[in-house]
C-alpha cells in the first residue's frame, strides 16, 4: 500500500520534485540545453542561476495521467521526457505563465482600512 494515496495534486507534485528521478530529468535538460537558457542564451555561472521549466506544467501531467501517488509517477513515461523540458534563466524563467508567483491570484483586503 502506498502511504502517499490520496495526496493533493500540490502535494504529490512537491514529493515528484524530491524524487532522484526528477532530479536525474532536470540533468538531461540542462545536458541538452548547454546549460544554457533557452530564452536570453544566458549561462549557468556564478551570478546566473538556471532551471528546468516545464513546458506542460508538472501539475497537469499528474492530473492528465491521473496519479495518485509517489509509485505511479514513477512509472509514468510522460513526466520524464526531456522533450517537455527547457533550461531557462531565473529572469526568463520568472516571465512564464506558469512561475508560482505569476498564478497566483492577488486578494482584496476585506477588512477595513483605518485613516
Amino acid at each position: 500500500m502506498n502511504k502517499d494515496k490520496g495526496l493533493s495534486t500540490t502535494a504529490l507534485v512537491r514529493y515528484i520534485r524530491r524524487l532522484d528521478e526528477y532530479q536525474e530529468w532536470k540533468r538531461s535538460v540542462f545536458i541538452r540545453d548547454r546549460f544554457t537558457c533557452q530564452v536570453c542564451g544566458k549561462r549557468n555561472g556564478r551570478k546566473i542561476i538556471i532551471e528546468a521549466h516545464h513546458i506542460r506544467e508538472l501539475s497537469t501531467l499528474v492530473k492528465t495521467h491521473a496519479i495518485t501517488s509517489v509509485d505511479e509517477a514513477i512509472a509514468c513515461p510522460a513526466l520524464w521526457q526531456i522533450s517537455n523540458g527547457q533550461t531557462l534563466c531565473r529572469t526568463c524563467h520568472e516571465q512564464t505563465d506558469s512561475f508560482p508567483k505569476n498564478f497566483v491570484k492577488p486578494v482584496k483586503k476585506k477588512y477595513k482600512q483605518w485613516d
